[in-house]
C-alpha cells in the first residue's frame, strides 16, 4: 500500500480532532460571554483584576460538560442548551441565596437540594412571577424541540469513545483537583479566602469558587492536636475530676429552638415596647441574655447541632451542614447524657423528618422518639408552616405528671420565611403593625409579616411558660432563637442600633425554672455551644467532664465585639476529639498518668 494512501485515514483523524477542538473553542467563548453576563463577579469591571482570565477559568467546567453531553447524545445544539439550563439554574440558586442569606452557593448546598427538597420548604423560595413561569415554559419547549436534532453522523465508533474518554478524564481530574488544574486555579490569582465565601466568589467567580471550595473541604478533616486538648483539660482538672452525680430529683427539661426568633428592637426605628412582650416579661425573672449563634438568615441545624452536641461549628469549617457528616454515628452530647440518667427523650419538629438528614442525625444523638410533620396532620398553620401554638400543644402532651423525667426538644417552623405573599390568618393584625416609615413598601410588607409571625412565636412562649409554671413537677425551659430572619435589604436600609453588621448580631435566649419562678432576671450572655453545659448545670447534672470544662471556659469568655471563646486553641483540639469519641480516652489517660501529661503551668 502506498504511503499516501496509508496516511489518508491518519490525516482524516487529525482533521476530526482539530474540528472538535475548534468547536470546543467556540463553545468555550460562548460560555465566557454567558458567565461574564450572569456571574456577579463580573457585574462591575475591576481594572485591577484579570476579568477575562477569570471568565475563561469559569468557562472550562461548562465546556467539559458540553463535551460529555455531546459525546453522550451526539447532538451539539441539544448539549449546549442543556448546559445553558444547568448554568441558569446554578446562577439563579446563587442569586436566591445571596438575596435571602447574603452568602453565595457552596458545594454543601447541593446535598440540601437533593435532600428531599426540604419537604416543600425550598419551594417557597422559587420565583413564581408570570414572566418566570413563561420563561421556564419557553426553555422547556426549546429543549423538547432540540431533541429532534439529527445526531452527528461522524461522531460515532472510535471518535465518540475517544472524545468521551478525554472528557471524562479531564472532568474527573478537575473535580479531584490534581495538577495542573490547581496551578490554573491558584488561590492567589483568584483571591480565594476560604473563611469569606462572598469575597472568594466576588473575585474568583461562582464556578471557580465552587471548585476551590470543593478542593479545600472535600477531603478528611485535619487531625486535631491531642496535646493542645490535654493542656486544656489539665488547666481545668479541678473542675472536671471532682464531678459527682446529682442526688436531687431530676427535673423535666424542655428546650425550644424558635425559628428566626430575634429582637427587632436591635434595629433602628423599632422600640422594645412594641415587640416580644412575653419574652421580656419572662426574661425579667429568668436567666437570659444575648446568644451568639453560627448561622445567619438560615442554616438552622448549625445552631441546633451546637446546642445538642456542645460542639462549636467554628472548629469544623469543612462542614457547613453538620447533620450530614458530624452526626453520622453515635455522638455524645446533651441527649445521650440525659438518656444515661433515665430520661425519656423526644424531639419534635413540624416538618419533613428527612430534611437536613434529621431522622438519622437525631437518632445518632440519642433521641428515643422523633415526632415530625405526620404527627401534626391536620394542624393549624399560620404562615407557610405549622403554627408555634400547635407546636406548644404538642410539647405539653409529652409532659405527663408521672413517670421518668422527660427531655423534650422542640424545633419550631412558625416564623420561617420567605416573607413575601405569606398565607397568614389575620391580615388586619399584620397590616396594623407599625414599621419605620422610610422603608420601601415591599420591605415594609416583609417586615410586617415577620413581626406578625414573631408575635405568634412570642405568644406561644408565654402560653408554654405559663403552663409549665403551674406544673407541680420541676421543669426547666430553655428557649432561644436559631438565627436572624432573612431580611438583608431591610437591615441594609435601617441599620442596627449598635452599628454592627447583621452577621455580628445576637439572638435572645432564656432559661426559666418553674421551681424558682422569680429568680431575679440575671443577665448572662452566651453562645449556642455553651448552652448544654449551662442547662445541665442548672439541672444539677454535672457529672460529664467535657461540659464541666465548657462551663468553666464560658465563665471566662467575653461576648462583646468580635466574639472569640476563651481557650480558643484548646477548644479547637478538644472538640474534634469529642466528635470522634476520643476525648474520654484522653481524660482517662490524664487520670491514670497525670504527671506525664500535666503541663505544669498555664503560661
Amino acid at each position: 500500500m502506498p504511503i499516501t494512501e496509508a496516511a489518508t485515514p491518519r490525516a482524516r483523524a487529525w482533521k476530526d480532532c482539530l474540528a472538535v477542538l475548534m468547536v470546543l473553542l467556540v463553545i468555550c467563548c460562548l460560555w465566557i460571554a454567558v458567565i461574564a453576563l450572569l456571574d456577579p463577579a463580573f457585574s462591575v469591571a475591576d481594572p485591577q483584576q484579570n476579568n477575562w482570565g477569570i471568565a475563561f477559568r469559569n468557562a472550562i467546567p461548562p465546556t467539559l460538560l458540553t463535551l460529555l453531553l455531546w459525546t453522550s447524545t451526539r447532538r451539539l445544539l441539544l448539549s449546549t442548551w442543556i448546559t445553558v439550563l444547568i448554568l441558569s439554574a446554578l446562577y439563579a440558586a446563587n442569586a436566591l441565596k445571596l438575596e435571602h442569606l447574603e452568602t453565595p452557593l457552596l458545594p454543601t448546598d447541593f446535598r440540601v437540594i437533593g435532600n428531599n427538597f426540604g419537604g416543600g420548604l425550598l419551594l417557597h423560595y422559587l420565583p413564581s412571577a408570570p414572566r418566570d413561569i413563561i420563561a421556564s415554559a419557553a426553555a422547556a419547549l426549546v429543549l423538547i424541540g432540540l431533541c429532534l436534532e439529527p445526531p452527528s453522523a461522524w461522531l460515532r465508533a472510535w471518535r465518540r469513545g475517544a472524545f468521551a474518554l478525554v472528557g471524562i478524564f479531564l472532568g474527573a481530574s478537575l473535580l479531584a483537583g490534581v495538577n495542573p488544574w490547581r496551578q490554573l486555579y491558584p488561590r492567589s490569582l483568584l483571591e480565594f479566602q476560604s473563611w469569606s465565601p462572598i469575597h472568594s466568589m466576588e473575585h474568583a467567580g461562582l464556578i471557580a469558587g465552587l471548585l476551590r471550595y470543593h478542593w479545600e473541604f472535600s477531603g478528611p478533616a485535619p487531625e486535631p492536636d491531642p496535646q493542645l486538648a490535654s493542656d486544656l483539660l489539665s488547666r481545668y482538672r479541678e473542675t472536671w475530676s471532682t464531678a459527682s452525680p446529682a442526688t436531687d430529683a431530676l427535673p423535666d427539661i424542655v428546650v425550644v429552638q424558635s425559628e428566626s426568633f430575634f429582637d427587632p428592637a436591635r434595629l433602628n426605628g423599632i422600640e422594645a415596647s412594641a415587640t416580644l412582650q412575653n419574652y421580656r416579661a419572662l426574661a425579667a425573672r429568668s436567666i437570659h441574655g444575648d446568644l451568639r449563634v453560627p448561622a445567619y438568615g438560615g442554616g438552622t441545624i448549625r445552631t441546633e447541632f451546637e446546642v445538642l452536641s456542645g460542639l462549636a461549628m467554628r472548629y469544623f469549617p469543612q462542614d457547613e451542614y453538620p447533620y450530614f457528616r458530624l452526626a453520622d454515628r453515635p455522638l455524645r452530647g446533651l441527649t445521650s447524657i440525659l438518656n444515661a440518667r433515665g430520661y425519656h427523650t423526644v424531639a419534635i419538629h413540624p416538618n419533613d423528618p428527612a430534611f437536613w438528614n434529621r431522622t438519622s442525625a437525631l437518632q445518632s444523638m440519642g433521641f428515643a422518639e422523633f415526632r415530625s410533620i405526620s404527627d401534626f396532620d391536620p394542624a393549624q398553620r399560620d404562615g407557610w408552616f405549622i403554627s408555634d401554638s400547635e407546636l406548644t400543644q404538642s410539647v405539653l402532651r409529652q409532659l405527663p405528671d408521672e413517670g421518668p423525667p422527660r427531655f423534650v426538644f422542640a424545633i419550631s417552623m412558625g416564623a420561617h420565611g420567605p416573607y413575601d405573599e405569606t398565607p397568614i390568618n389575620d391580615r388586619a393584625r399584620r397590616d396594623a403593625i407599625a414599621v419605620p416609615a422610610e422603608l420601601k413598601p415591599s420591605r415594609a410588607t416583609r417586615l410586617r409579616t415577620y413581626l406578625y409571625l414573631l408575635e405568634n412565636a412570642d405568644n406561644a412562649l408565654g402560653e408554654l411558660a405559663a403552663t409549665l409554671e403551674r406544673r407541680p413537677r420541676r421543669t426547666l425551659l430553655l428557649f432561644y432563637g436559631d438565627h436572624l430572619p432573612a431580611l438583608p435589604k431591610t437591615y441594609a436600609q435601617l441599620g442596627f442600633r449598635d452599628g454592627a453588621s447583621p452577621n455580628a448580631q445576637a439572638v435572645p435566649w432564656l432559661l426559666f425554672d418553674n421551681a424558682r419562678p422569680n429568680s431575679g432576671g440575671q443577665r448572662v450572655d452566651s453562645a449556642s455551644f455553651f448552652l448544654p453545659g449551662q442547662l445541665l448545670h442548672a439541672a444539677n447534672i454535672d457529672d460529664d467532664p467535657y461540659f464541666r470544662v465548657t462551663e468553666a471556659v464560658r465563665a471566662k469568655t467575653r461576648f462583646e465585639g468580635s466574639f472569640k471563646p476563651a481557650e480558643d486553641a484548646g477548644l479547637s483540639a478538644l472538640m474534634p476529639l469529642r466528635q470522634r469519641d476520643q476525648e474520654q480516652a484522653l481524660i482517662q489517660t490524664l487520670l491514670d498518668e497525670p504527671a506525664q501529661l500535666s503541663i505544669g503551668s498555664s503560661e
